[in-house]
């Protein structure tokens, strides 16, 4: 293979389109090009005391499917707002740390996943029958609904589901909150302050969140769900009918 700083010119991607194409595209003008390797590497620690990485800075791979592109926006959402929380002083202990423990799995996964890809892309062209036989039988598993669905979590990012200490027992707790209708708006709409929302359909825990209304918004109409507690990323860190007043209070502070 050639080495990474050698330039990409306009006949190397005629050559290429040719191999997968043949005659029935043509290059018209290159104005951009750089040549990839399947480089796989992450950084041990997200954070090193106030210095916090993110992106390409934390994790490199592959470029299959701009997974890391959502890797790096997930990145940024989940440390996001736990900075604004440190900067405004409401910050739980802890609660900076928690990114590397939720970010460098979700992080390690997706470069799991990439690894599996490139293999199965046997882009060296050696035509390694062990390689083409697993591809067949990957392709005919890919049609399976289910199969599809699973692949589309793990490439959007999607698929991951962080540890919620204590509320783990609900099915949505720990993953992506489901984008309901309110009425008024929708659930990620809402998201958009860059605050908390507690659903609270039944209308029943006014009087447990109102110490934290300063940092989480209460919807108590138009919610057709169970309760939940849903971070500024997105992500549900209680739900259903347990005791809400600690996972307020590991996630969002000390009440007022």
């Amino acid at each position: 293979s050639l080495p990474r700083e050698t330039p990409v010119t306009e006949d190397d991607i005629r050559q290429g389109l040719s191999t997968v194409f043949g005659t029935g595209v043509d290059l018209l003008e290159l104005r951009y090009a750089r040549r990839i390797t399947n480089a796989s590497r992450q950084v041990e620690q997200y954070r090193h005391g106030r210095v916090f990485l993110a992106g390409d800075a934390a994790h490199v791979h592959l470029p299959l499917g701009a997974q890391g592109m959502n890797t790096g926006m997930q990145d940024a959402l989940n440390l996001g707002w736990k900075l604004a929380a440190a900067v405004h002083g409401w910050a739980p202990k802890d609660l900076l740390d928690t990114y590397h423990a939720e970010r460098h799995p979700a992080g390690a996964a997706v470069l799991l996943n990439v690894r599996a890809q490139s293999l199965l892309m046997d882009w060296a062209g050696t035509r390694d029958p062990d390689v083409l036989a697993t591809r067949e039988v990957f392709t005919a598993m890919a049609q399976l609904p289910d199969v599809q669905r699973h692949l589309a979590d793990l490439m959007s990012g999607m698929a991951i589901r962080y540890p919620m200490p204590g509320t783990e027992t609900h099915q949505l707790v720990g993953r992506p909150a489901p984008d309901l209708d309110l009425g008024s708006a929708r659930v990620h709409e809402l998201l958009r302050s860059g605050r908390g929302i507690l659903l609270d359909p039944a209308d029943t825990f006014a009087g447990v969140a109102g110490p934290w209304s300063d940092r989480v918004d209460r919807v108590a109409q138009g919610a057709d769900t169970d309760p939940m507690l849903i971070r500024p990323d997105g992500y549900v860190c209680w739900a259903g009918t347990t005791d809400l007043e600690p996972a307020l209070d590991h996630w969002f502070g000390e009440p007022r």
